[in-house]
């Protein structure tokens, strides 16, 4: 807590607290302080999660050493879910989502983080959305307003106020649904002033609609939907959980199809499901119609393959796992853990090649967990040689073939606490 210059006149001790309170995260005192025990704090830098039989344990790593092994005995315990799980204003910002009625809450927690990079061991506070929304996903506009996107139930989002953790309003988008009354908002990003929210139009968790992929627009001042722009080359973007948006140091966004277009390519050829990578040029609200990237005809990719979720990795290059069919080697498993069939995977928007990297396959578990690290991209992964963070060195284009850091599963999803 940054100290108070003495003025001529005292504070009342209840506005002494209010001030206190109201403190910004990044200012925060350490929830954990070793303060006073004679022992030098290590900082983390990372925290991570895995899915373990119905919880989701959330854990920090101070780095990607070489060697270094992490465990769960102090992580954070969340039910199994769609997470969400991302760092503003210096506040960990943690939810199991339910989606379809599969798994989760509907409770988002923020939780403090001190110098070290230690999550404060009970949530600072906590928000339950109302009416069951079935809020899977959180975009961030700026300290007083945050936008929870529905699936599967309610034809709106939810904006609310992440400081003060109170829901505020409101955008009505069931008028935009293709059949029901909820369009299912997807994998949304904020760019200029206007948030570009995927329209998945799903019939179920596993179903689609075979129609072209949509995007609202939503000018984040006014919260107004300014036009719903769709493409014809893909069906069905920004599913939730799976298929995340990224933006490239020019500005660009790109979008990404993901699991169930290209399933219904496979099982459903010639219906008009189709999927693929688009791109929203820096400047621009309509789709680029000069770019479009099929993952099926990428080198590596086959019938029925589709990319997870992606991180940019600059230079052109996105990063994310590829699914190969056939990698699968017993169809009929439902662990998503015997067959390893997610490939790490660099996609190059400026040729629109791709290439498998030198690293070994994952389970469907662990093909979700990608961050940049200096010159790498540590990949989270649960495959024959081990589980844990696999190293891609971008400079070398070398790949690790065994976990640089091993976790006790693989990991779901990772982030910098360092923001």
């Amino acid at each position: 807590m940054k100290k108070m210059k003495r003025k001529s006149c005292i504070l009342p001790l209840f506005a002494m607290a209010c001030v206190i309170m109201l403190s910004s995260c990044d200012e925060n005192d350490d929830p954990n302080s070793n303060k006073g025990k004679g022992q030098e704090t290590e900082t983390h830098h990372f925290v991570y999660a895995a899915n373990v039989d119905q919880s989701l344990f959330v854990t920090t790593l101070k780095g990607f050493e070489d060697g270094l092994q992490s465990n769960f005995e102090d992580a954070l315990t969340l039910p199994s879910g769609h997470l969400f799980m991302e760092m503003y204003g210096g506040c960990l910002y943690i939810q199991s989502g339910s989606i379809y009625g599969q798994g989760g809450e509907q409770t988002l927690y923020k939780y403090l983080v001190d110098k070290h990079g230690r999550i404060s061991k009970k949530p600072e506070a906590s928000l339950t959305f109302k009416g069951a929304p079935n809020v899977v996903d959180i975009v961030f506009a700026n300290k007083n307003k945050a936008y929870g996107v529905t699936s599967g139930t309610q034809g709106n989002l939810i904006i609310f106020n992440p400081t003060t953790m109170q829901e505020t309003g409101k955008i009505e988008l069931a008028k935009y649904a293709y059949k029901d009354n909820d369009p299912d908002g997807g994998n949304g990003i904020i760019r200029d002033g206007k948030l570009f929210l995927p329209l998945s139009q799903a019939k179920s968790m596993k179903e689609i609609y075979p129609i072209p992929a949509e995007v609202a627009v939503i000018d984040v001042a006014t919260d107004k939907v300014e036009k719903i722009i769709k493409d014809d080359r893909v069906t069905s973007l920004g599913m939730i959980g799976h298929t995340n948006p990224v933006m490239d140091e020019e500005g660009n966004i790109y979008f990404n199809s993901g699991p169930r277009s290209a399933m219904w390519c496979q099982y459903a050829p010639g219906q008009g499901f189709k999927e693929g990578l688009l791109r929203i040029k820096k400047g621009e609200t309509e789709f680029d119609k000069d770019f479009y990237i099929g993952l099926q005809e990428t080198d590596g990719g086959e019938l029925g393959s589709y990319g997870m979720y992606m991180i940019y990795g600059g230079k052109g290059n996105i990063y994310m796992f590829l699914y190969k069919n056939s990698l699968v080697k017993d169809p009929k498993d439902q662990t998503f853990i015997k067959n390893k069939s997610y490939v790490p995977y660099e996609v190059n928007v400026h040729t629109r090649k791709g290439r498998i990297l030198p690293l070994p396959a994952s389970c469907g578990w662990a093909s979700n967990a990608l961050i940049r690290v200096d010159n790498n991209i540590f990949f989270g992964e649960h495959t024959e040689t081990g589980i844990g963070f696999y190293k891609y060195d971008m400079q070398s284009g070398k790949g690790s073939d065994k976990p640089t850091v091993t976790t006790p599963m693989g990991a779901y999803k990772v982030i910098s606490l360092d923001r």
